[in-house]
């Protein structure tokens, strides 16, 4: 028997006792003084000293292919007394050889000193020589011999798995199979059976999960589409503008602090509960809604409660739609840009009730611009009446939109009394959102490793593993068990989880109401790690991929049922929390339209001011979104690949330009300026006429980012081309002229009209190179009430006899070209639509 072994023991044996043994040899090759010395010299160590021992030829054998020819043998060299040095006749060749130490030329077998494992050794003569083979032999370890067995891999329930594993057993071991159900192998092969229908139920369910159409949890269908980069809109909580009256001023103690922080409560009217009072989470979860303040308040003041609109001694007075300034009754110093104001009608316009009040007449808006002082620095006044009063100026994006009454007189039913004022003005505004934060919910500790793979089978890199080692050294190295990685994936006590947009601070009150759109929503959770060593933040990111190895984030993934799994990253996307840390999460809960109260809902500020008399939200709930259904995300996801996200052809060029926030519609056109190709983009503004600088730089920086390479875009300005059209219509005799006038003047107006539809001379009816037909405008006016007929008159450019379209009954223009018909008497030269009228009374 042969043995290979990593640990070589038998030398140190050997030297501890009587008997001696070869240790190891050298061959002496380009160390020989002489050239023909070369490979003819052998240096054989013995473990131990011979001492009164003395080896000759006699007592050395040679053995291998070739037969090798021992000159003489001679004891020590250099003064080692453990060296036998050996002239061979010739050197050998490639091939292994071994030196024996045998009794005698006759007796094969070692010297009684000798020990038998160590009386021989192999080499090789061209140890020394260069060779692109590795002359170290070859020792892995045969693989053990694979048994076949007849296995049935169509078994996937409990009862073929049972009997799959008793007809192997009756093979096996007859004696156990026996199938009773009293018998221990029997009871073992059931829980195998039952255990083995388990992980069949499980292989099963995750191929049902990596299918669109089947799979039933949102975690997959998120990960899934992922993959075509859709994001599941996970929805939105619903925010509105609430309202604080105070009794006194309310002034932060020191300069750097605030009154009310950002994330107070305020929530729903609780019975027997005062209107404030100090936070209690299980005291709000109790209420219909719960709000929290987006921004901290630095500051309330009771003149801010209700200011009143100063009319300039007039009466009858309304602030008209659209209106951006205002003047207030009263000087209001405190007052600066930057704040939120209400305007809210208080009572009702024509019978002075205020229960008739129309909730819907109020608007909050962004102050712009205040002056409370002249220019001497005193307070403003009315220079007829003296009295104070303070001017101010909204942001554009707030303005009305409806007319606010100021002043008004009742019915005649009502008395006839004069009412002011109907609408006022209310400071101490602040945005709120739908959501509870709850905080200090402790999660699951991060688990300890509790198995780990066989050694050598784990997932480990092995690239490196034996570098500059040899093969033997190699095998001889213990392979180290990788330990398992337990998963930790825990998840949030409650929910639903608030998503939330981030709000500008300064931003207009109409765009901080607008629903946000799915990609710029955010989970409204953090979490504390706490490792033993230090305590580390770890925010939430929408998604791992687009984080480094070292960042301390995490993500969240919502199942079906609203249940809020957190996930960690792996040390390649995200740092892997340690063994045994400590998290503490807080978030929010509340998403969605549960979220979308009614005005004046909210009554409670959960917070010890006693100066509060008065919590209500002014505006209703609005903006909140619900989360996208496994449905939903099945019909939208794959549709993603037709969003076209490139401008190759002018279709595309035209497709994106509708994507930009004021362009109806885009002709484009390919022009090579002698260099290279441009595009040339025509917009078509919405709902008004002459494209702005501003929007041209708009539209020229979106084309950027999807046009191709060596491709220029230019936007040009379109050509307005004025019309000149008259109709001449025929009334019937019993139709009044005026009124049918009346009509069709609102029916062939450039405005929108009152139920929302345009006109037919709004400019968004018209289109750049498009062929104006009369043929339209002839069927719209006949449908009137009272008209008979209608034919054209006039059908031309402005001005330009030459481009009649009556006999074509159409205008041509070109691409550049864009009609226009204002139809206003101070401006005819930019377009005039006329009626000749016959008949009617």
């Amino acid at each position: 028997m042969i043995y290979f072994c990593c640990d070589q023991r038998r030398r140190e044996a050997v030297r501890q006792s009587d008997f001696n043994g070869i240790d190891f040899i050298e061959v002496i090759d380009q160390e020989a003084l002489v050239e023909a010395d070369r490979q003819r010299f052998l240096h054989l160590y013995l473990v131990n000293d011979p001492g009164v021992f003395v080896y000759s030829e006699d007592n050395l054998r040679i053995e291998g292919p070739n037969a090798i020819e021992i000159v003489s043998a001679t004891m020590g060299l250099g003064g080692q007394t453990n060296v036998i040095v050996i002239e061979v006749a010739q050197p050998g060749d490639y091939s292994a050889y071994s030196v024996n130490l045998v009794t005698s030329p006759l007796n094969p077998l070692p010297p009684p000193e000798i020990d038998p494992a160590l009386a021989s050794v192999t080499f090789s003569f061209k140890v020394e020589c260069a060779t692109p083979f590795d002359c170290q032999s070859r020792c892995d370890c045969p693989e053990p011999e694979n048994i076949d067995t007849d296995i049935d891999y169509t078994a996937r329930d409990f009862y073929s798995f049972r009997r799959m594993m008793l007809d192997r057993l009756s093979v096996t071991a007859p004696a156990a199979a026996s199938g009773h159900p009293a018998d221990l192998s029997t009871a073992l092969v059931d829980v195998l059976a039952y255990t083995a229908d388990q992980l069949a139920y499980q292989q099963d369910a995750a191929t049902t999960e990596a299918y669109l159409n089947k799979a039933r949890s949102r975690i997959s269908l998120k990960r899934m589409t992922r993959l075509v980069d859709y994001a599941i809109d996970e929805g939105c909580n619903a925010r509105c503008f609430c309202h604080l009256a105070v009794s006194a001023d309310v002034l932060p103690m020191a300069p750097a602090t605030v009154v009310i922080p950002s994330g107070s409560a305020v929530c729903t009217q609780l019975s027997e509960q005062p209107r404030t009072f100090t936070r209690d989470d299980a005291l709000l979860a109790r209420s219909g809604a719960v709000y929290e303040t987006c921004f901290d308040i630095s500051a309330l003041f009771a003149q801010h409660n209700e200011m009143q609109f100063y009319t300039w001694s007039n009466g009858r007075c309304h602030l008209p739609k659209g209106a951006t300034q205002a003047t207030l009754a009263g000087h209001f110093p405190e007052l600066s840009a930057g704040m939120y104001l209400a305007f809210e009608e208080i009572i009702g316009a024509r019978s002075g009730n205020r229960a008739d009040r129309m909730l819907e007449r109020r608007q909050v808006v962004l102050l712009a611009q205040v002056q409370f002082l002249n220019v001497d620095g005193e307070p403003l006044l009315d220079p007829v009446t003296e009295q104070e009063i303070t001017e101010i100026s909204w942001h554009g994006s707030d303005a009305l939109r409806f007319p606010l009454c100021l002043s008004s007189e009742t019915s005649i039913e009502e008395g006839r009394e004069y009412i002011e004022p109907v609408s006022v003005a209310r400071g101490n505004m602040v945005l709120v959102d739908h959501g509870q934060t709850l905080s200090g919910e402790q999660l699951p500790d991060v688990p300890l490793p509790t198995l780990s793979w066989a050694p050598g089978k784990g997932f480990g890199d092995q690239s490196t593993s034996g570098k500059g080692l040899s093969c033997a050294d190699t095998k001889c190295e213990q392979d180290q068990a990788e330990t398992i990685v337990p998963r930790y994936r825990p998840t949030l006590a409650n929910k639903p989880l608030t998503f939330s947009p981030e709000y500008g601070v300064g931003a207009p009150a109409s765009e901080l109401l607008k629903t946000p759109e799915p990609d710029t929503t955010y989970a409204s959770v953090s979490l504390s790690a706490d490792d033993g060593v230090e305590v580390r933040p770890f925010s939430v990111v929408r998604d791992l991929l687009a984080v480094d190895e070292s960042a301390s984030v995490f993500t969240t993934e919502i199942e079906r049922d609203g249940t809020v799994y957190l996930r960690f990253g792996d040390n390649t996307f995200g740092r892997r929390p340690l063994p045994e840390t400590q998290f503490t999460a807080t978030y929010r809960v509340g998403v969605g339209s549960v979220g979308h109260i009614g005005a004046d809902k909210l009554y409670h500020l959960a917070l010890p001011i006693p100066e509060v008399i008065e919590v209500r939200n002014i505006t209703p709930g609005i903006g909140g979104r619900n989360p996208e259904t496994n449905a939903e995300i099945r019909k939208r996801a794959p549709y993603l690949f037709k969003t076209q996200e490139r401008a190759v052809t002018r279709e595309d060029y035209q497709t994106l330009g509708r994507r930009v926030a004021g362009v109806q519609d885009v002709s484009c056109a390919y022009i090579h300026t002698g260099s290279w190709i441009t595009t040339f983009a025509l917009p078509d503004p919405e709902d008004r006429v002459e494209v702005s600088e501003s929007l041209r730089t708009t539209l020229r920086n979106h084309y950027e980012a999807f046009r191709l390479a060596g491709h220029d875009v230019e936007v040009s300005t379109p050509v307005y081309v004025p019309l000149e059209v008259t109709l001449h219509v025929c009334v019937t005799p019993n139709a009044s002229k005026s009124h049918v006038r009346q009509r069709l003047l609102t029916l062939f107006s450039s405005q929108r009209l009152p139920d929302g539809t345009l006109g037919l001379l709004h400019p968004d009816r018209f289109r750049a190179g498009e062929t104006l037909h009369l043929s339209p405008w002839l069927a719209a006016a006949q449908n009137i009430e009272g008209v008979i007929a209608a034919k054209a008159l006039l059908f031309r450019r402005f001005g330009d006899p030459r481009t009649s379209g009556l006999v074509d009954r159409e205008l041509v223009f070109s691409r550049t070209e864009i009609a226009r018909i204002d139809n206003d008497v101070s401006h005819p030269g930019n377009g005039v639509f006329l009626f000749d009228f016959e008949g009617g009374r």
